[in-house]
């Protein structure tokens, strides 16, 4: 036997690098169907087999930026429900760029697993570094799970923040009971935001603040975040607008404070008027979070507080003008500490579960006002 063949045999026992990828499993294509088993977006039949956010109709009207990042699948899942207790994933991205200075590989192109249990709530599975690479495929397992014998499991794959799928499979015991299972037909939540909302910088995309929330409360949502993108632009409220929506969650500051204060009221004035004209879901909007590091950053701090009370004017103004159904959320809701960011500028895990519990709260207590929408 070939020393490198006695190597992989014993990373495969010690590690559980993905030995189940063999004659004994058989694999599952989420988009072999007329309508793709891809959860998390607004246009699923439409786009057929491709793993973008947006159809490619888009491309020729929102910003470049916005587009490119639309290629990315934050949160999009795939739902299925097995009785096997050896569950893989392998899948090709479009980027071979895995990690960047302030993401994780794993947050970036990795896939992350959740599993419903006897509770009736959703736990996370950790891979414990059973991973593979080969070529350009990227083989995630997750054996030996404790399951009950032969009763159907519902899980939920979270799919990569920062970059693309070209390709994806679910594997599971060959004798299995499988099933994909699809969105529920809710109206979704929409969330329209900068890279924090994109999905920057949790360790892992569970812990993206979308993912949390709608996993949480039980409910379709889209991220529609854009990674240095999010500037309000009328094509971006154009295509917002064909969303049939439960709620439109606006949160562009994180990006919109570069431009002029002036702009900022313009444009979410404008875009809220579109949203409005279109549809009767309540609309939120949502200033910048605190600034943990203001002691010694004011400058920060100051340069966002004027980009929030921008947006506080239009929100002032439509509330004059008697638009209904708008609701806002103040940077003081979001509880962030110092230890909640990774750079001063995107929340890690913890920033990231403080910024979803205050958009759970405020999220609550909008649908509970609005049940008849």
């Amino acid at each position: 036997m070939k020393i490198s063949t006695i190597l992989r045999s014993l990373l495969i026992i010690i590690l559980g690098i993905p030995a189940m990828a063999n004659a004994q499993t058989k694999w599952m294509n989420p988009t072999d169907a007329n309508e793709p088993y891809i959860c998390g977006r607004a246009w699923n039949k439409e786009m057929g087999k491709s793993y973008n956010r947006l159809p490619q109709r888009f491309k020729a009207t929102v910003p470049g930026r916005v587009w490119g990042n639309s290629t990315m699948t934050a949160g999009l899942t795939v739902r299925f429900a097995t009785t096997s207790p050896n569950i893989a994933v392998k899948y090709v991205c479009t980027s071979r760029n895995y990690g960047t200075f302030n993401l994780s590989g794993m947050v970036h192109s990795g896939v992350d697993l959740y599993g419903k249990a006897a509770d009736g709530k959703m736990h996370w599975i950790g891979n414990h570094m059973r991973w593979s690479m080969k070529g350009d495929t990227i083989t995630i397992s997750f054996p030996k799970l404790s399951v009950p014998a032969n009763r159907r499991t519902e899980y939920t794959l979270y799919l990569p923040n920062y970059n693309g799928v070209k390709w994806l499979a679910v594997g599971v015991d060959s004798k299995s009971n499988f099933q994909f299972v699809r969105q529920s037909k809710e109206r979704p939540v929409v969330i329209y935001g900068s890279s924090i909302i994109h999905g920057a910088s949790p360790s892992r995309p569970g812990m993206s603040i979308p993912n949390i929330v709608g996993r949480e409360m039980g409910f379709p949502l889209i991220n529609l975040g854009f990674s240095g993108s999010a500037y309000m632009e009328p094509a971006v409220f154009d295509m917002l607008g064909e969303i049939d929506a439960r709620l439109f969650v606006l949160d562009p500051i994180p990006n919109s404070n570069n431009l002029p204060v002036a702009e900022i009221t313009k444009r979410a004035l404008a875009g809220v008027r579109k949203l409005r004209s279109v549809s009767k879901a309540p609309i939120l909007l949502v200033e910048n979070h605190p600034q943990p590091d203001s002691i010694f950053r004011a400058d920060i701090a100051n340069h966002y507080r004027r980009a929030s009370q921008a947006l506080h004017k239009a929100y002032k103004q439509l509330q004059a003008e008697g638009v209904k159904g708008l609701y806002y959320m103040y940077g003081s809701e979001i509880k962030l500490k110092e230890d909640d960011m990774i750079e001063g500028t995107h929340p890690n895990d913890t920033g990231c579960r403080a910024y979803a519990e205050a958009y759970k709260r405020k999220i609550r207590t909008i649908l509970t006002k609005n049940k008849n929408l």
